[in-house]
């Protein structure tokens, strides 16, 4: 059985193909890989669903019983603080509250801002008639504070007679007086009928009046004296230091914002407290008035629990701050990664994998929402490893169609291009051959009687052969060159002598086609190391380039240089140029410029690799310099002999 070899033009054309394949495989390696990750995925969510339902279920199971407990020994607080055993069954950041009519209390001691009902007022005494009689009647203030000035030394009836003391002074624009008598009330403990105490109407009344005199004097001195009395003000409310209704709070809080020129709001955590325990009262006072029993569990908005219990005489009340969740759930010791959040009936549920339970049963409104850590970090942690594990195999993948796919075209060029040289070589030869085919026949058969068309014979005959053996030895030295079996014989030599040499050889040629040859030579004899055969060969091949791809311009020009230590031989021609996107491989083995193919000009693409070879050997260099349709410049630099190393 005969093996088939497929062609190159096969093989080119099976390449695309080839790469499509490996694209469609590397796909579908993806699209496999990724339906893997979501099994793997959605395989760990079911195991951790399984699991979160049952630590859910035990859970909501402990905390119905957790709650009922605490409400249990709600039952039994009678007073605060607790005993230690009874203290120790509630949770440790939790809060009791203890409403009574009239008195509240709670354990640990919290702020309240305001209270739901305080203390009542004391009718005033009958004792303020005459003093009332010269102020409002006959408007004397003077008379009227000489009559309040025996009263002001009454307990029961000084802080009245003080605050109506301060108001005449400033009516008669005494407000030293008026301040002396306010510096007096805040000191009294008792209430004004309107429900207010006197201490926080002298406090209100005094920065009042400070402001006043400020604003009228413009003096540093009474600025400061008004921020520190708005400030003691700001302070005494915000440390509860008189039981208040809301309304009196918030109408002193606004007072002391617009004194010191600012918005600033009541501490949350005080404010929301005080605010719980009105509304508790408020509850429980409607539930007595409706005779309606009054207990129950709420959570908060922001998480927190409250659990009370009220008899027609007392509340008792448990608040729990927004983590009492911790206290409240008791789970295993392998749930370190089980993470729990109440939630409000509205409340959007996360976006990991989570359970949710009703809390209907612990006779809590809202849900809890269960969800594990692990699994998230897991599932980053695995896609990573399967993209990485992707991502490297596509690259492998990948790399390697693509090195096979650099690695085969770049061996079809080389194969077309020793294609190409071989038809070029075969041609060579083939012209020479029978031309001497020819006249050997002519003159075996005797068919050139005349002695003179048997010398031009053998004339063509002796050129012929010697192109022949020109051209076997040419291929000859390739190949030792590119085995490196090519021995040079690099010695000092006139450079220039051997370039006026060569040139003088070529002009006969040169002169027969119709070309001519220019040479401009540096006056200077430089010495440089080369080979002579060589470098006469190499100038040779670079004259004959000139000639052969300049079919327009019919002058080819030879200079010669001497610079920076440095021999610089140019052949430069005017024809027809070389791409910039091909010279960079004119230099190599079998390449021949697209234009020179187009134009049907015959070579065999060796000569410019054998001209770089012989300079590299000699320690040169070779450039090019090249511009389509208008020419090309090559130049040979040798270092002078005896300026440095040279390459042997």
């Amino acid at each position: 059985m005969r093996l088939q070899t497929l062609s190159p033009v096969a093989v080119r054309r099976s390449l695309p193909l080839f790469l499509a394949i490996v694209v469609c495989l590397a796909i579908w390696q993806v699209w496999l890989t990724w339906r893997l990750m979501e099994q793997d995925r959605n395989l760990a969510e079911q195991r951790s669903r399984e699991r979160l339902e049952q630590i859910a279920d035990l859970a909501v199971a402990q905390l119905g019983g957790q709650l009922g407990d605490w409400d249990l020994n709600l039952r039994e607080l009678n007073a605060l603080p607790p005993p230690a055993a009874l203290r120790t069954k509630f949770p440790p950041t939790g809060t009791l509250v203890i409403l009574e009519h009239h008195s509240v209390a709670a354990d640990p001691g919290r702020l309240l801002l305001f209270v739901p009902e305080p203390p009542s007022a004391s009718p005033l005494p009958d004792v303020f008639e005459s003093a009332a009689k010269f102020e409002f009647r006959e408007q004397n203030y003077e008379r009227a504070i000489e009559a309040l000035q025996p009263l002001t030394q009454q307990p029961a009836a000084r802080a009245e007679a003080l605050l109506r003391t301060a108001r005449l002074e400033r009516r008669l624009n005494h407000p030293d007086a008026a301040l002396a008598a306010y510096d007096r009330m805040l000191h009294e403990t008792t209430v004004s009928p309107d429900g207010v105490p006197y201490a926080l109407l002298a406090a209100g009344a005094r920065c009042e009046l400070l402001a006043d005199g400020h604003d009228r004097d413009h003096d540093p001195r009474s600025s400061a004296t008004v921020t520190g009395a708005t400030e003691q003000l700001r302070a005494a409310l915000v440390e509860g230091r008189w039981p208040l209704h809301r309304a009196t709070f918030e109408y002193y809080w606004a007072e002391v914002n617009h004194l010191r020129h600012t918005a600033e709001n009541p501490p949350k955590d005080a404010l929301d407290f005080s605010q719980l325990v009105s509304r508790l009262y408020e509850q429980w006072q409607q539930a007595l008035r409706t005779g309606s029993s009054f207990n129950g569990r709420e959570a908060q908005p922001d998480a927190s629990l409250l659990i009370w219990h009220a008899t027609p005489s007392r509340l008792t009340a448990l608040y729990a701050p927004a983590g009492w969740l911790g206290a409240g759930l008791k789970l295993p010791a392998n749930t370190d990664d089980i993470r729990w959040k109440l939630l409000a009936s509205s409340s959007p549920a996360g976006t990991e994998p989570h359970v949710m339970r009703s809390l209907a049963d612990a006779q809590l409104s809202g849900k809890l929402e269960f969800s594990s850590v692990s699994v998230v970090s897991n599932a980053g942690l695995n896609r990573a490893l399967w993209l990485a594990g992707v991502g490297l195999m596509l690259i492998l993948v990948l790399a390697g169609a693509y090195a096979l796919y650099r690695g085969v075209s770049r061996e079809l060029r080389v194969a077309q291009l020793q294609s190409d040289f071989v038809s070029a070589v075969s041609h060579e030869f083939r012209s020479p051959l029978t031309s001497l085919s020819g006249i050997s026949e002519l003159l075996a058969n005797g068919r050139l009687a005349d002695e003179s068309r048997k010398n031009q014979a053998y004339t063509y005959l002796q050129r012929e052969t010697g192109r022949l053996k020109h051209l076997v030895e040419d291929l000859l030295d390739f190949g030792r060159m590119e085995s490196g079996r090519k021995q040079y014989q690099v010695e000092p030599h006139d450079v220039f002598g051997v370039v006026r040499a060569v040139v003088a050889d070529f002009r006969e040629e040169a002169l027969a086609g119709g070309f001519e040859v220019e040479l401009n030579l540096d006056p200077d004899a430089p010495s440089v190391k080369a080979d002579e055969g060589e470098l006469r060969r190499a100038l040779r091949n670079l004259l004959e380039n000139a000639v052969k791809y300049s079919p327009e311009c019919r002058t080819v020009w030879v200079e010669g240089r001497v610079n920076h230590r440095q021999v610089a031989i140019s052949v430069r021609d005017r024809g027809m140029g070389i791409e910039p996107r091909e010279q960079r491989e004119v230099f190599q083995k079998f390449v021949r410029g697209a234009a020179a193919k187009k134009a049907g000009i015959k070579g065999t693409g060796i000569g410019l690799s054998m001209v770089r070879q012989i300079v590299d050997a000699c320690g040169g260099e070779i450039r090019l310099e090249s511009v389509a349709g208008e020419g090309s410049t090559f130049t040979i630099l040798f270092p002078l002999a005896g300026a440095g190393e040279t390459r042997k």
